[in-house]
Formats: structure tokens, sequence, C-alpha cells
């Protein structure tokens, strides 16, 4: 069998014929749908890899193919006309080149061009979402929905599932994929049984292996019917390689019927009929004659929000404790066919186990099932796939002679880390946790909290955080295009108030760039069909707002004064204690850590930090506020430096004598203020974690998930040098100079910090690296470019009359004027060629990316605008 770098390899070698193929129909002007396209090639795969086979007749792959497939078949035949003889030719030589170079595992290329030609189409479909009210509806929920499941999730699943398959059970045993797709978990459970049959009956040939797998053994649905036949197609090419199937013998793998939307969670499946018989005809027949199910899926993933009505209002009524839940409704409709006997091995969003919505299902599941193994891999654990919607666990559900269940904690762990562990199952006991799900009926969500049920004893008793401050839900304006702007795009009118949005981290204060259509009284905002207005006559009396993005981890800030807050940058109104302590320990890695045990979801609600845990004394400690007051004023000093922060201030340009010696000093002093707060930070940390009496091995757990302090590195040695520290500098501020927010190196914890992420890049205390660039400040070349360029472009904006980037007068100024202005009053300037061209990239350039391509300032030949792309 192929290795995972070999199917690396076929994958990217398939990708580069697909590009291929639909660069030359497109060069041609051939206009044939992705759908014709996929099943031409699975086809044409097919054939290639028979053609290969010593069990097929030479000669007889395309009859076989024919009599077995003639839907697919006519499909192929139908493109093949439509192709010109040259360009069909130059197809089959790559066809034959893929096959060869896939080996044995060829057929998985049939069901991966499916998915690789269907990018287009299913980008097309997530594109509407967000534009008036379009929804997910008719082949685009096909589209949206079908993640194909990556080979070493399957491989772990099966083997689990199967393993206690014996002689006196395998012939009673059926594996079911309800949403079979590609038919990933079928084609691999067919090996396993195959293997599985060779060893409890060595008598038996390979023909009555093939057969009894195929008609008794394996039973598919999925509600697209083109991908069902497709994945029927697969897997009779794999049992092929074994004995070519008799002509009585089926391959059930069933299909949707047209404009079915609800598939197997009808209440009767609807589907193709194979040989007579229907999914939901085979599936009734396995109960009543009392069959053990190997339930072996990946459902569909998909929220309420982008649903249409009609599937909407189904899946509440049939389905109500799942919320609409596309993925937690299979679950439940699993669940609820599982017979005594049976076990399921699934793919799922892991948010079922904690989100509070769906408090009801985890109840149902609790009182009637029980779940074995739960692998928690957490986000990027797809290989084709990334982000926070792909947030999943593997499940393995169903009765057992162990009333434990294991927990396997792997979120934190690389794609890589996740595969090899998957594979050998040989998992670090710091990552399993073994408890009776029993336990988790005894919290009023009934969360599985597996962490803090198997340790961190010791914050079990703990007051949480909603008994001192009250996280509230923001308004949502219900049109964000058209409510929020940049506050530059806005220039001063009153109707428009700044507005905590987040879009990012930052700690303290900052990303202070938004304005919304308010009015005095949200009146604005309320006339907007569509909106929602939440705790408006509470912000009077709100302290605090953060980011309700959790990739990167809590981070919270003050709340200016007139600022009001809308849905992603919620405020925190504090009733007890000291607002600055407060501040503290939401933005501390402890906080973080509990945030990201209770709630390892994409979002941070209200809810969830109301539930932290927090130890007595932390949020009246004087000590702390003290520090956490410094680290505010650093944060705003810093920011009225830099562009396109609300509280950015012109300084007197004019007073500059030696430019060189001017940047050096700005550079050195930005890089002092990042080490004092990051000093700050690690003495909140250290105050904050001995309040919490955490023993070695919980500090060990909250130092793998969100890092180490940097100033608990012992490490003094530096492996570079100033040039290098240069590359790395530069590299880690933006075009306006600013520290670029990032995750830490390895951990799940974000830091605007340069010398908290290079400290952990290189395994050095961060007082090295200030030393290193005190004594090199001169050296710092590519650093001080960007510092050059930066204040020339403050400088022109001062020129222009930008006093403010909210406050400035429209006007237009030809671009001789502004550098002969520039030239009078500043006499580090260079010459006046030197400096129109530089102007000409400021404009042009960075003053567009320094203001997130919203530019105020717009350059057309010689003239300049200020304020024109936004001018009544």
């Amino acid at each position: 069998m192929q290795t995972q770098a070999n199917r690396e390899v076929m994958k990217q070698n398939l990708k580069i014929f697909l590009n291929y193929i639909t660069g030359k129909l497109t060069a041609s002007h051939i206009d044939i749908p992705a759908q014709e396209i996929s099943t031409f090639l699975a086809i044409f795969i097919a054939k290639v890899t028979l053609s290969h086979n010593t069990l097929v007749t030479k000669g007889t792959e395309t009859s076989l193919l024919k009599s077995r497939f003639p839907d697919l078949h006519k499909i192929y035949l139908a493109t093949c006309k439509k192709l010109p003889a040259d360009l069909l030719d130059q197809f089959s030589e790559k066809i034959n080149n893929l096959v060869n170079l896939a080996g044995d595992e060829s057929e998985k290329l049939i069901a991966w061009a499916y998915q690789f030609l269907k990018r287009v189409d299913e980008k097309a479909a997530f594109g509407k979402i967000g534009h008036g009210n379009a929804k997910i509806e008719g082949r685009e929920l096909l589209l949206t929905t079908q993640f194909f499941t990556d080979d070493y999730m399957v491989r772990y699943l099966v083997d689990e599932c199967l393993k206690d398959v014996n002689a006196k059970s395998i012939l009673n045993t059926v594996v079911i994929d309800c949403a079979s797709g590609g038919g990933n978990f079928l084609l691999y459970s067919y090996e396993v049984l195959r293997d599985r049959y060779q060893q409890l009956f060595p008598e038996w040939g390979a023909q009555q292996i093939t057969d009894t797998i195929l008609n008794t053994g394996i039973l598919g649905y999925d509600l697209d019917p083109e991908l069902s036949r497709i994945a029927s197609l697969a897997l009779f090419v794999r049992a092929c390689r074994h004995a070519i199937p008799a002509k009585i013998t089926g391959i059930y793998i069933f299909g949707g019927i047209k404009n079915d939307k609800l598939g197997f969670l009808a209440p009767v499946v609807q589907s193709s009929r194979i040989r007579g018989q229907t999914f939901n005809g085979l599936l009734k027949k396995l109960e009543r004659e009392g069959q053990t199910k190997i339930w072996l899926t990946n459902p569909p993933f998909m929220g309420k929000r982008d649903m249409d009505i009609d599937l909407k209002q189904f899946l509440f009524a049939r389905y109500p404790e799942s919320k609409s839940d596309l993925c937690v409704s299979f679950l439940q409709r699993i669940v609820e066919r599982m017979g005594s006997s049976d076990v399921a091995g699934l793919v799922a969003q892991n948010n079922w186990m904690y989100l509070s919505s769906l408090k009801g299902f985890r109840k149902l599941f609790l009182s009637q099932q029980h779940l074995r193994t739960c692998v928690d891999l957490g986000t990027n654990a797809f290989e084709d796939i990334n982000g926070e919607k792909t947030n999943i666990a593997l499940l393995i559900i169903g009765a057992s002679v162990d009333p434990q269940t294991s927990f396997v904690e792997l979120r934190q762990t690389d794609l890589s880390q996740k595969r090899y562990l998957l594979a050998t199952k040989q998992f670090p006991d710091e990552v399993i946790f073994k408890l009776n799900q029993q336990q988790f009926v005894k919290n009023h969500s009934f969360e599985f909290n597996y962490q803090f049920e198997h340790r961190f004893n010791n914050i079990q008793k703990l007051e949480t955080y909603g008994n001192y401050g009250n996280p509230m839900q923001g308004t949502s304006t219900g049109d964000n295009a058209n409510f929020v702007k940049f506050a530059w795009e806005v220039n001063g009118s009153p109707d428009w108030k700044l507005v905590s949005k987040g879009g990012g981290f930052s700690k303290w204060a900052g990303l202070n760039y938004y304005k919304v259509y308010w009015g005095e009284n949200a009146e604005k905002v309320k006339a907007n069909k569509g909106s929602a207005l939440r705790n408006i006559s509470k912000m009077a009396l709100t302290q605090l707002v953060y980011s309700d993005t959790g990739t990167l981890g809590l981070n919270v800030r003050v709340l200016k004064p007139g600022q009001v807050f809308i849905a992603s940058g919620p405020g925190i109104q504090v009733h007890e204690g000291n607002v600055f302590a407060h501040m503290a320990f939401l933005n501390s890695r402890v906080a973080t850590f509990l945030l990201k045990k209770i709630n390892p979801k994409f979002t941070i609600s209200a809810g969830y930090i109301a539930k932290l845990p927090v130890a007595p004394g932390i949020l009246n400690s004087k000590t702390l506020a003290k520090k956490s007051s410094k680290c505010l004023n650093l944060k705003e000093f810093y920011l009225a430096h830099k562009l396109p922060n609300f509280e950015f201030r012109h300084i007197d340009y004019q007073a500059i004598d030696n430019v060189e010696t001017f940047i050096e000093g700005q550079l050195l002093a930005d890089l002092e203020s990042d080490y004092q707060r990051l000093h700050l930070e690690a003495d909140i940390e250290n105050e904050i974690t001995k309040q919490y009496n955490f023993n070695p091995i919980e500090l060990n757990e909250i130092h793998k998930v969100v890092g180490a302090n940097p100033f608990a590195k012992s490490k003094r040695g530096l492996t570079v040098d100033a040039h290098q520290l240069d590359n790395l500098i530069a590299s880690s501020i933006d075009i306006n100079c600013l520290s670029t927010s990032r995750t830490i190196n390895g951990f799940s914890m974000g830091s605007e910090s340069i010398f908290e992420d290079l400290a952990h890049k290189l395994d050095v205390h961060p007082s090295v690296l200030l030393e290193l660039a005190r004594k090199n400040i001169s050296l710092l070349k590519q650093t001080k470019v960007k510092y050059y360029d930066d204040l020339l472009h403050k400088i022109v904006l001062y020129e222009l009359g930008v006093k403010q980037i909210s406050i400035y007068k429209f006007e237009e100024l030809n671009i001789d004027a502004l550098v002969n202005k520039l030239l009078n009053r500043y006499h580090f300037l260079p010459s006046k060629e030197t400096l129109s061209k530089k102007i000409d990239y400021l404009l042009n350039i960075h003053h567009k990316l320094s203001f997130f391509n919203k530019p105020l300032i717009s350059m057309e030949r010689q003239q300049l605008t200020v304020g024109q792309a936004y001018h009544e």
C-alpha cells in the first residue's frame, strides 16, 4: 500500500493534471461542466487501472465498465465526442502516467478528481453567503457540505471499529456509510473485511470473499447521486484487484433522488434502486434481522445560518435537540438508529461537546449511548481544508465492557503529528484523559469538559468570572458593509461613532480604526432592518472590550470615552474589583488556556468568559492593577506614533535635526517599549499563576498549550548576528512599523511582541535580544528603511492637512507643489528628483497598504486629492 508521502505526491500530480486539462479546455473554448469532466475522468482512470489488472481479460475493460456503469459510460462517450482527437490523446497519455505513478491505489484518483474539480463551483456557492439573504440550497448544498475524509482518519476509525470482528460475528456484520461521498470509508472497509475473511476462512477463495463482502458486508448512501455512482465505480475497481465481482453481485452504494435535500435525515430515506433494492429497504432488513451495523461516516458540516429555510425548519422540528446543525443532526439520527451491538466511527465537528445551545443533544446522547473514544483533533486536521470551521473530533460510539471513555487531546499538534499518532496509536500519557462519561451529567449544561473533569481539581470550586464582571454581546448592525467604515472614510461626521469592532489581536489598547453609523443613541442602526440592538443602555458603564475571534486567544482592551461596541468587539462591564486587575487577568496566558479548554471554538462568546474560574484575590490585586495600568500606558504611547490608529498624533517633524539619529531613536524607543511591556506581562503572568496553585503536571499542560513566559528562559547564548536580527525585526513589523500580531511559535497563544516571538523562535532570553539591538542599532538597515518610509509618509499626510486620521479637509494639490513645499520646510529630505520618486511610491503603494487599501489620498498623474474617494 502507498505511504502518506506517496499519497501526497499522487494528489499533487492529479492537481497539476486537472489544472492542465481545465487550461486546455479554456484555451480551446470547449465548455464542459465540471461534473461531466469528473465523470469522464472517473471512467478513464477506471479503464486504465483495469487494463493493468491481470485478472481482467485484455481489451474487455471497456465492456466491463459499460455493463456495470452504463450511465457513467454514456457521459464518458459524450465527453469524448466533444474533445478534439489530439487533445484526447494528450489526456490519455497523462492519465496513463497518473495511474502508473499511483500504483495500487489508483482508484483513489477517481473520487479525488471529483473533489478537486468541484472547488470552483463550491467557492462560488460559499461566495453567495453574506450577500442579501442568500442561503445554500439545491445542488449547492451538496457542493458545500462534502468534506472528503483524509486517509489517516479513515484508517484509524475503520481499524478501531472492526477490530473485534471475529468468525462468529463477521457474517452478520455490515459496514454502513450514510454520507459515503467518494467512498473512502467503504473502500478501506472492504480491504479490512477482505483480510479478516482470509484469516477467518482460509478455505474460501478470492471470488467468494469478494462477492460476500459486496453483497452483504457493505452498504452506502449519499445524497449526491453522481458521487454515489463514482464511489461505486471506485469500489468496483478496488474489488477487481482480488476478483472480478460476479454479474449477480451488486455494489450497494445508493444515491439520492432529484430535489431531495433531507437524504439520510428524512423519516424514510429516498434513494435510487439497485437490483430492485433501496437503501431504506436494506437498512430496515438489517434491523429486522438484528445484524450488527458498523456506522462509519463523515457527516456534512453546516450551521443553520447558511441553510435555506425549508431544511432549517425540518431539522428544528425533527431534531430539536440538534438546533438545526447539520452535522449534529446526523449524529442524532445515527444514535437513534443504532442497535445494542452497533458501533459508530464518525468524523464530527467537536462543538457538540461544549456549545451551550447543544445542551439538549448532550443530555440525549448521555442517556442513550456510550462514547468509547474521542480523539479531539481540533483545527487544521484535513489535508485539503483549513480553518476553524473544521474543528473536529473522531468519535467511536457503542456499548462497551469498559465503562470509561478515552479522550485523546491532539488540538495543539500539527497535521503531521496527528497523522503519526493516529497511525501508531502511541499517544503520550499527557494527552489521554480517561473518565466515566456520567461525570458530565453532574454539570448543568452536560458539557464534555474532559480536561477539567480529569485534572485541575483545585479550580473546580473557584468562583467564576461572571460573579465579578459581565461579558456582553454587542449590537449587530445587520449590514456592516454600509454601517461600519474606517474612521478616515467618514471624516469626522458626528453620526459616526468610534466603535470596537475587533478584527484582530490586540491587548490593552488598539484596533481603533473603525466607526459605526450610530447617531445619538443607536437610532441609525435601529432603523436598519435586520439589526439587533444589544446592551445599549450598558455602554456608558462598560470599561473593557475584546475581540470575539479566538484564534490567538483572549485579548482585552479599554473602551475609550464615547466609544461604542458591536458584535465582533463585545464589551465587559466590571461589577466588582479593579478594572485594570480584570484586564491583567483576562490578557493572561492562564485565562486563554482556561478559555481554550472550556471553549475550543473559533468565536469567543460572552458566556464562556463568564465561566472562567478565577482564583481569589486576582481581580482586586493592587499589584496586578498597577502593572496592568503601566502596560496600557506603554501601549497607548506606542500607538500614538503608529498609523492608522485613531490614537495617532503627529509630532513636530521640523524639529528633526539628524534624520538618521531620529530614526534610530524611534526604533530603539519602540524596542524598549516592547521589552518593558513584555516584562510587565511576565510579572503579571507569574503573579496570576501563583494564585492558582497549579501542580507541575498542570503547569506543564498549560505551557504545552499557550507556552511559557519567555522571561523564564535560562538560555543566554545567541546564534544570530546583527544582520540576521535586522531581517527578523523587519519581517515582524508592518508597513506602519507596527508590530504585527502572530501565534507564538508552536503554541495556541497570540502575541504582538517582537521579543516574545523571537525569544521562542531562537530559544533565548529577551534581554539578550534587546542588548544585541542596542549595541547594533546602526546596523539594522532594513528595519530603518521601513522607519524612514513611515516617517516620510507621516510628513506627507501632515503637509496635506491630515492632522488626525478622521479629521481632514477635502483638497486638491499638484505633486510638484507638494515636493517644493516639503523641500522648503525639511532640510533632511533628498533631492527633488529623488523625493518625487519616493512620494510616487509612497502614495501609490505604501499609503494604500497603510490604510488597508482604503486610501485617504489618491494620485492621478500629477494631481493629488485628499479625501477624493469619500467626498460628497
